[in-house]
């Protein structure tokens, strides 16, 4: 997933010890890293990603890449990623030395085409009903994620399908 030759497994050496607020969340990221990198090849498919600009200086897959992970990190607008990524070395192993602005991130989503995102969400789907993830009951399937709850949610507390 890194712009700089760095892949996904690296996120927890991105997340130095003192900007850490538990202990227990670099180990789960590094864990969620892992698996997204696994199961679905994670990486490869953000690489796949285009938009509109001409000349980018900023890759596409680092600025989703950044707001992928403003949900995963539970960051409730851009400009709080924006801040996250403006901490030095914080997350440079993954989106590279340039870092997105709040606004350029919003103006470069604007400009991706949704057909792609949309196979992105299939081929992860159908890997999940592969592996047994989601109930295939009905014709369509429904998942969600709350990347907050399941880095600091107890497993004793989460639902049979963890």
């Amino acid at each position: 997933m890194a712009v700089d030759g760095a892949n996904l497994r690296t996120l927890f050496e991105t997340i130095f010890r003192q900007q850490r607020t538990m202990e227990r969340e670099t180990l789960m990221m590094a864990r969620f890293c892992r698996y997204i990198e696994k199961v679905f090849d994670f990486g490869q498919q953000i690489h796949t990603l285009r938009d509109t600009r001409k000349r980018p200086r900023i890759p596409t897959a680092a600025l989703w890449g950044s707001v992928f992970f403003l949900f995963v990190l539970r960051r409730r607008s851009l400009n709080a990623m924006e801040q996250e990524l403006d901490q030095r070395n914080r997350m440079e192993r993954l989106i590279g030395k340039i870092k997105p602005s709040a606004d350029r991130m919003g103006d470069v989503l604007g400009l991706m085409e949704p057909d792609q995102l949309r196979k992105m969400l299939s081929r992860i789907n159908h890997q999940l009903g592969r592996n047994k993830a989601l109930r295939n009951d009905w014709p369509l399937r429904v998942g969600t994620m709350d990347g907050h709850e399941f880095f600091f949610q107890p497993t004793s507390m989460l639902p049979p399908v963890f």
